[in-house]
């Protein structure tokens, strides 16, 4: 069997990904004290609109740069993709920002210079890590995002504590942070080699946006999938559940983070492989250590579910102990659903991907608008492990009809029936003594599933000592 970077980029970009998330989350209570509760609201909203914003000013096209350019060897040809996908970018930026300085003159929102710079800043972020991607340096991938996120920490804490610059503040303390990221990026790789005028051409534009614009919608999807349930939440239940729901999410939202740079790390891996004749084979294998591995950490999680509300959270999020373990759930079908996507990126069958979570969306959408006004917060858990089920499932029949075939191995069915059981735990059981018995069952079978990686981890320990 070829051997692959897997491992290693996965490693590379996990570093950089645990880094960035252990320090938002220590920063968040500091935010959340130093603004009003209008400002913080205010500005996850912004955040949400960048979000939605990019994929249409982009057309996906970070997506583009990585998956034409990582397999082109002359850097005349990678030339072709990076400038034109930086030409639609600035093109499109520009035109949006003109909208929104003719909405500033016309209804005087005072924020709208600090959106522009936010925006402008985590556009070229987006393509900027699409071309660190595509030229496969992942080191600086992870690099620049611990500064992008020190970077934050920094500008936001001068700005809003210091300067008492409030929503203001916060807005130009994320803009700036990305901008010290981004300038690692450019200077590390010397981006500006990568440009070329002449190298923009419109034929290599239909080329990247036929590719990318089913992307499009897949991203606003999944844009829907996330945002929709908090959204119903705020409408049907009001603030004190979105607070429950929000604590409920955020272990794990932080497991599907880590998850996520697996995704990154596979999507390259998935594009060195799709002409071995050993492709199926390797597919098969890493599905099944990508379940096992799933299986192992998220079902920790699962084990800690009764200490963490019992005796580390608040009392008044007690009740999120009850949405916490289908969230965490969700986070299994969510990461096979990307690894499938990365498999139908290498096969450049974006349309699939892009109608797959369409669906997702739809189901979410209206499992949430069914449902939550009679079984409450249970609706949007629900509705998100039910979305990510959706298209883990029909991602994997689309594969099926593409003749990529995954063997479940007995092991992985085994550890499937283990995780069951701590889910099963998490509400027949609330017991102290049982809870203990199935903390230290957890962490055996961590180390059973895992052997390999914990084997090395204590022999280097012996090499350091």
């Amino acid at each position: 069997m070829e051997k692959t970077n897997l491992a290693k980029n996965t490693i590379l970009l996990s570093i950089g990904t645990v880094m960035t998330k252990s320090i938002n989350l220590l920063m968040i209570p500091l935010f959340s004290a130093w603004l009003s509760t209008e400002d913080y609201g205010m500005f996850d909203l912004l955040v949400t609109y960048v979000s939605l914003l990019i994929p249409f000013i982009t057309m996906s096209g970070s997506d583009a740069i990585f998956r034409f350019a990582i397999d082109k060897d002359k850097i005349e040809d990678k030339q072709k993709y990076i400038t034109t996908g930086f030409g639609i970018t600035l093109i499109n930026t520009a035109a949006i920002c003109g909208v929104i300085l003719i909405i500033r003159l016309v209804t005087g929102w005072a924020y709208a210079i600090p959106f522009i710079l936010l925006l402008i800043a985590e556009l070229f972020n987006n393509h900027l890590q699409g071309v660190i991607r595509a030229i496969r340096r992942l080191t600086i991938y992870s690099l620049s995002n611990i500064i992008s996120t020190l970077g934050i920490s920094v500008c936001v804490s001068i700005l809003v504590w210091k300067y008492q610059l409030g929503l203001t503040g916060i807005i130009l303390g994320y803009a700036w942070g990305y901008f010290l990221g981004e300038i690692v990026m450019v200077v590390s790789v010397r981006y500006w080699k990568y440009l070329k005028p002449d190298s923009f051409s419109f034929t290599i534009v239909k080329e990247m946006v036929k590719y990318s614009f089913p992307l499009i919608p897949n991203n606003i999807s999944w844009w829907i999938i996330n945002v929709s349930d908090r959204t119903a939440i705020h409408l049907f239940l009001g603030a004190a559940a979105n607070g429950i729901y929000a604590i409920s999410y955020k272990i794990p939202n932080f497991c599907a983070s880590i998850f996520n740079v697996f995704s990154i790390s596979w999507q390259e891996t998935a594009i060195d492989l799709i002409d071995s004749k050993e492709r199926n084979q390797y597919y098969s294998y890493v599905y099944n250590s990508l379940i096992c591995t799933l299986v192992s950490l998220c079902g920790g999680l699962l084990s800690l579910n009764y200490f963490l509300f019992q005796y580390i959270f608040d009392i008044r999020y007690y009740d999120a102990k009850y949405y916490s373990p289908i969230l965490i759930s969700s986070v299994i079908f969510g990461s096979m659903t990307q690894y499938f996507g990365g498999i139908q990126i290498s096969l450049k069958r974006t349309k699939e991907n892009g109608v797959t979570t369409m669906i997702g969306a739809v189901a979410n959408v209206v499992i949430d608008l069914v449902l939550i006004k009679y079984i409450g917060l249970y609706a949007a858990a629900l509705s998100t492990i039910t979305a990510n089920i959706i298209v883990c499932v029909l991602r994997y029949i689309w594969l099926h009809g593409e003749n990529i075939h995954f063997k479940l191995e007995k092991r992985s069915l085994f550890f499937i029936s283990y995780y069951i059981y701590l889910f099963v735990m998490c509400y027949a059981c609330n017991s102290l003594k049982v809870s203990v018995i199935n903390l230290i069952f957890a962490c055996i079978m961590f180390c059973v599933i895992n052997k390999d990686f914990v084997a090395k981890f204590f022999y280097k320990v012996r090499v350091i000592k």
